[in-house]
């Protein structure tokens, strides 16, 4: 059966939620740079032995502006295919984790419970993974390097913790 053209309302209305998505998605990155920023050029960070894999300062900033970009059109994605609540509370839940990872790990400079955020922030990005993927194959599988960077932000966590 031909399915009949979106009409312009429909098309606004997948173009606004996308932007809802993104919005929430930025301020979350805009939130934790500002965390960051000011601690990264601190002496505290300065003073902490990172271990030989931690990667250049630079490229950090290039890979969550990509994943930033990936978790919005994921959610986006997941929504628009029916999600709902089923994968926008986990959507939610893992943008907060990320942004409170940031603020105990760099504004109240503490590695050590920083820890325990990114655990129950890898949780929660398995969990939102999971539940796009059972509505959006696509969604689910952005959210696969995200969580793969978490991974290794957590390994490199560790090893700071480790190393001070």
């Amino acid at each position: 059966m031909p399915t009949e053209p979106p009409t312009e309302s429909h098309v606004w209305t997948q173009v606004r939620s996308l932007l809802v998505f993104g919005a929430a998605t930025a301020l979350v990155a805009w939130l934790g740079s500002m965390a960051t920023q000011e601690s990264v050029d601190s002496q505290w960070f300065e003073s902490l032995e990172k271990p030989t894999f931690y990667p250049p300062n630079e490229t950090f900033g290039i890979v969550w502006t990509v994943l930033y970009v990936m978790i919005a059109v994921a959610g986006w994605l997941a929504w628009r295919n029916g999600g709902g609540l089923r994968t926008l509370r986990p959507w939610a839940l893992q943008l907060v984790l990320n942004l409170g990872w940031t603020i105990v790990f760099f504004a109240l400079e503490t590695p050590t419970w920083a820890i325990a955020v990114i655990i129950a922030l890898f949780a929660a990005s398995l969990w939102t993974a999971v539940e796009m993927w059972r509505v959006s194959r696509a969604a689910g599988l952005l959210f696969v390097p995200y969580i793969l960077w978490i991974a290794f932000a957590g390994v490199l966590n560790g090893a700071i913790v480790a190393l001070n």
